[in-house]
């Protein structure tokens, strides 16, 4: 009963910040401080004023039972085939951009490896998944490492306050583009060979029948990895059942969206697996402790330097392979920012680029977690821990 009590609270916070979403006058809000901060931090205001029960089992159940059910509904669309029709060169630079974060992570915790805990190599896996692909990959390898609070809630406060201060950087670079493109040796104009977007990452109105279809394939999916979760190893990288369940899913799910059908199924999936995301995150928040914070200055140091290699990588071979700042801008912001950003930093260049942000953060999404796996094992390697 204590279960559902607590999935009632925090669905009901959810919801609120959603319906709240929707009202144009706290849409500036929400455009600096993102829906995923507000899911982590109202929870642990609540704890604090004892509207939820602080070190309830509920939480951890609660994120068990629906982190791979919102994962495998928000990947099962995932059209990977239209990403390559995108075009080479949008492509190529993503995987540069993506390099630039798996390397940066792991540097920034190695120049400051002094002033964080032994096991930081955690903390740089998850900023690499974050800012290869979303919360999404965050939060499913803290479920992977079993990240410890003291980790885990810095990089929330970081991954929200460094993402929206490149992007507003990106947008303001914009009005200095025709000299920075003279000086990559480029032209001014992008013209993007993506001008379709498929069903997957356009679909918005579904029929309740496709829905539910979608709903109970990965209710069947996710059951069926659990049971093959237990018969497999745990290791220091995968340190527990749910862990692997999470690789599992997130695996066999793209494997799936390959099937043309299914993936048309699982364009649906999104509008059930965003909300089941933000309650994981809600649950998580709830277990967060506010002393957790106070290291949040240190890995906002170790984000910095993250994004400040991403960026110099991506500029290096802008300017060798001669790509226009308006590629490397919405490139970058599919990286660091994702699906939401990636499309209004590409429109604020050219039109064209919307298409290709949008895709190129769909890509990202399915392929954060095991960049960020790579990213830790790194960072595990560098500070020798």
């Amino acid at each position: 009963m204590t279960t559902v009590w607590v999935a009632g609270e925090l669905a009901t916070i959810v919801g609120m910040i959603l319906l709240a979403t929707r009202r144009p006058v706290s849409q500036p809000l929400f455009r600096w401080l993102p829906v995923p901060l507000w899911c982590y931090a109202l929870p642990i205001a609540a704890v604090a004023l004892g509207w939820l029960p602080r070190h309830d089992p509920a939480y951890r159940s609660l994120t068990e039972s629906l982190l791979p059910v919102a994962l495998g509904l928000l990947l099962l669309g995932t059209d990977l085939p239209a990403v390559i029709r995108s075009g080479s060169q949008a492509l190529l630079a993503m995987i540069i951009g993506s390099a630039g974060v798996m390397v940066g992570a792991p540097l920034g915790v190695w120049l400051l490896r002094t002033h964080l805990p032994p096991d930081a190599w955690k903390g740089a896996g998850s900023l690499a998944a974050t800012w290869t692909g979303g919360t999404m990959n965050l939060l499913a390898l803290r479920s992977v490492f079993e990240t410890p609070d003291r980790i885990f809630a810095p990089l929330i406060i970081v991954d929200a306050l460094t993402a929206y201060s490149w992007m507003a950087l990106l947008v303001a670079l914009s009005g200095a583009q025709g000299p920075i493109n003279r000086w990559l040796g480029a032209s001014n104009v992008t013209r993007a060979s993506a001008s379709q977007i498929s069903g997957a990452s356009s679909a918005t109105r579904s029929p309740w029948a496709s829905r539910l279809g979608c709903a109970l394939l990965i209710l069947v999916l996710v059951g069926t990895m659990r049971v093959l979760a237990e018969h497999l190893p745990l290791t220091r990288l995968v340190s527990s059942t749910s862990g692997w369940t999470v690789l599992l899913v997130t695996t066999v799910t793209l494997l799936l969206s390959l099937l043309p059908r299914v993936r048309h199924l699982g364009c649906y999936g999104s509008q059930l697996g965003y909300p089941c995301l933000y309650v994981v995150l809600a649950a998580t928040g709830a277990q967060a402790s506010l002393e957790a914070l106070w290291a949040a200055p240190t890995w906002l140091l170790v984000g910095v330097i993250t994004v400040l290699v991403h960026g110099l990588v991506l500029v290096s071979a802008g300017r060798f392979f001669r790509w226009p700042l308006g590629m490397l801008a919405t490139v970058s912001q599919a990286d660091i920012g994702g699906v939401v950003s990636a499309p209004l930093v590409g429109a604020v260049y050219h039109q064209d680029l919307v298409p290709v942000g949008l895709l190129l953060a769909v890509a990202a999404n399915a392929v954060g977690t095991y960049l960020g796996l790579l990213s830790a094992l790194l960072a595990h390697v560098m500070i020798g821990h």
